[in-house]
């Protein structure tokens, strides 16, 4: 199965080292020198698994705009600008018919950060913040592939057909192994950054085993590695090495769509694919096709799936309109934190759609395994019944 990461999401449990004994205020001032072309700005992010979406309008006085608020981590936040005082849900719709909007991406942490304006956001230079700074050393590096990244996704919006959708996951793969090497090269060339271990986060994905993430973590600097952020990181690193293949499942228990609790143990005895997903995520959305195939293929030999949804608060309906739409018959169940979802965080998921195929025993004997790598193994272990 194809993996989708997001980028800004991964980062959302970053801490910075100098934030830790700090109040949780931060204060982002824009500063513009345009003349007569002062829009509404817009700070959107997500919080708890909840989206903020803050607004602030130019002070004449003082010649800035200014945003503060409270969190307990690094976010990374898009700063919108509304020429013409529209709202941001105008914007938003605007950018999926392929129109362009004056937008920045950047960290809030604890403390002032200071944003400069002359002409466009997207041009801005931004003070006060070391790991902005280093953030813009990197973004120029993948610009190019963000930006066909994010037609590709575009693309995922309208409804594809199986040969389209693996045209595109294909092309999605390939970018990400490109943008791997420069992450990589990246981190290595910056040991001392903090930075670089944002970006180690987003390169370690579901499967850090397999592509050098601990080498490279131990190659950053000591400041860095210690660190709550690193240590927590290290800790994710143990935790991930608990989910191989051969080892027990981690039980846990989350509420389906009607408030049921619904465990993991109820199940024993089958076969039980873990899917985790989300309505927002279009790659999921084009994988549950082959999902609902499989379950229909081996629902009456001992198998069924259960779908963990990384919806937010503010998505329940959503959640339950595309389980609907697409389809799934099998049980779903979501905390809806995002991806503070309690189940995700027990099964180390940085990316999806993503999956654990777990035995009757309660063992992890497949994970990130794709349709047709599902089908192989699920005919191999369940006879058919005559």
């Amino acid at each position: 199965m194809k993996k989708y990461i997001l980028f800004m999401i991964t980062m959302l449990s970053c801490i910075l080292a100098f934030a830790q004994n700090q109040p949780n205020l931060f204060k982002l001032i824009v500063k513009t020198k345009a003349i007569g072309r002062h829009p509404k700005l817009y700070l959107a992010y997500q919080l708890d698994g909840k989206k903020i979406i803050d607004s602030a309008n130019y002070n004449e006085r003082k010649a800035i705009y200014v945003f503060s608020g409270n969190i307990d981590k690094p976010l990374l936040a898009t700063l919108v600008a509304d020429y013409e005082k529209k709202g941001l849900t105008a914007l938003m719709k605007k950018t999926k018919s392929g129109a362009k909007i004056d937008q920045l991406k950047l960290y809030l942490h604890t403390g002032t950060i200071n944003l400069a304006v002359s002409a466009l956001l997207s041009d801005g230079k931004i003070t006060g913040s070391t790991i902005n700074a280093d953030h813009q050393k990197l973004k120029p590096l993948l610009a190019s592939i963000s930006n066909q990244k994010i037609e590709i996704s575009n693309k995922f919006e309208a409804k594809l057909d199986h040969v389209t959708a693996n045209y595109l996951n294909d092309q999605m793969d390939s970018l990400r192994n490109i943008e791997k090497l420069i992450v990589s090269k990246f981190i290595q060339d910056n040991p001392n950054s903090y930075f670089s271990l944002i970006s180690l986060v987003d390169y370690a994905g579901s499967s850090p085993e397999e592509d050098g993430t601990s080498t490279m973590y131990y190659g950053l600097s000591k400041k860095v590695r210690n660190t709550l952020y690193g240590k927590e990181f290290r800790q994710y690193l143990i935790n991930h090495n608990k989910l191989v293949i051969g080892t027990k499942a981690p039980e846990f228990t989350q509420n389906d769509t009607v408030g049921r609790p619904i465990s993991l143990s109820s199940f024993r005895g089958k076969y039980v694919l873990l899917d985790f997903w989300a309505s927002w995520c279009g790659p999921c959305r084009v994988e549950n096709p082959n999902m609902r195939q499989l379950y229909q293929h081996f629902k009456n030999r001992n198998f069924t799936i259960l779908g963990i949804s990384l919806d937010g608060a503010d998505g329940k309906a959503a959640w339950i309109k595309a389980i609907h739409d697409d389809n799934l018959t099998w049980t779903q169940v979501s905390d809806l934190k995002h991806w503070n979802n309690e189940v995700s965080k027990l099964y180390c998921i940085y990316s999806i759609p993503t999956n654990f195929l777990i035995d009757p025993n309660g063992i992890i004997i497949a994970k990130g395994s794709n349709y047709i790598e599902l089908k192989d193994k699920l005919d191999k272990l369940l006879p058919k019944n005559d």
